[in-house]
């Protein structure tokens, strides 16, 4: 695996996700080390920031717990969600 700093992690992350090698809360996990912790912006491209950022929102609010999604409704989002997200950016970013 790339460096958590290497935007290359991030493609990564997201392939691994689809081809389901790991779960949504790893997935998310590594997802903001990588991006909100590690990555410098100035190296990503303006298509990249943007469709990264708009997954960073999603996954950033993912819960696994079903109690939080009914209890809290429009505060989380589900790994069907996700899911979709995951391969939205995915297919943005080809």
């Amino acid at each position: 695996m790339y460096s958590k700093d290497d935007k290359r992690r991030l493609y990564q992350l997201i392939d691994m996700y689809v081809l389901r090698q790991i779960t949504a809360p790893v997935f998310c996990d590594e997802f903001y080390y990588s991006y909100d912790l590690e990555i410098d912006t100035d190296s990503l491209t303006t298509e990249e920031q943007k469709a990264f950022s708009d997954l960073s929102m999603i996954s950033s609010r993912f819960s696994q717990f079903k109690d939080d999604i009914a209890k809290y409704p429009g505060a989380y989002y589900n790994e069907a969600e996700l899911r979709r997200k995951v391969i939205e950016t995915q297919e943005k970013l080809k």
